[in-house]
């Protein structure tokens, strides 16, 4: 019996230590109602958008889409700054991928990127101008290395101006996906963020 309880003790330290489950301690309260797509772009090793993307399915279900690029940009990150930032200085929509469901049948469309400049990535905005979202619910929700959301959320609205655009998630990316040296990792990113807002937004 002694035994039992110093198992469960270290195994319930061990969890606060870690602090890396990708399981959610707070409730979801209410599921939204209507078919559910989930739809990002995620640039970085990390993959800290698809992570966030993921945590929001656990949650809600629906179907989820990755946006890929069909000339995707250099493995530098430097030189990935560069090339986005002449796509959003000249209006340019990189060629993607056809995604794998049709989001003409959806009534939910959560649509994730990470924050570059101030705004959804370039391929974001392909996806933009190739769907229809009028009358659909469309969520914004972005990671960021620091600078917060920007002016995405508004860009988003401007993007789907037909459609209903909920108020957005921020997550900093830094503290989504654990790095090499360990950056942001007391206050890491959790699935129970994701799980709050969603009650915030469907409350």
């Amino acid at each position: 019996m002694k035994r039992s309880a110093i198992m469960a003790a270290a195994a319930s330290l061990w969890g606060l230590l870690c602090g890396c489950s990708n399981s959610s301690q707070v409730a979801l309260a209410r599921k939204p109602e209507g078919k559910i797509l989930i739809v990002c772009y995620s640039e970085s090793a990390n993959q800290n958008t698809l992570t966030a993307a993921k945590w929001i399915q656990q949650q809600v279900g629906g179907d989820l889409c990755v946006i890929k690029m069909v000339t995707s940009y250099s493995d530098s990150y430097r030189k990935v700054l560069k090339e986005s930032k002449h796509h959003l200085d000249n209006n340019i929509k990189p060629e993607i991928l056809p995604l794998d469901k049709n989001v003409a049948d959806y009534d939910i469309v959560f649509v994730g990127s990470p924050v570059w400049y101030g705004t959804f990535a370039p391929p974001l905005g392909t996806f933009f101008s190739q769907n229809d979202l009028s009358g659909k619910m469309v969520i914004p929700f972005c990671t960021h290395g620091g600078g917060g959301a920007g002016h995405l959320f508004a860009d988003v609205a401007k993007a789907a101006p037909n459609a209903k655009v909920l108020p957005g998630l921020t997550l900093k990316g830094s503290n989504v996906v654990e790095r090499t040296l360990g950056r942001g990792t007391a206050s890491k990113a959790s699935p129970d963020e994701v799980v709050k807002w969603l009650n915030g937004i469907f409350n």
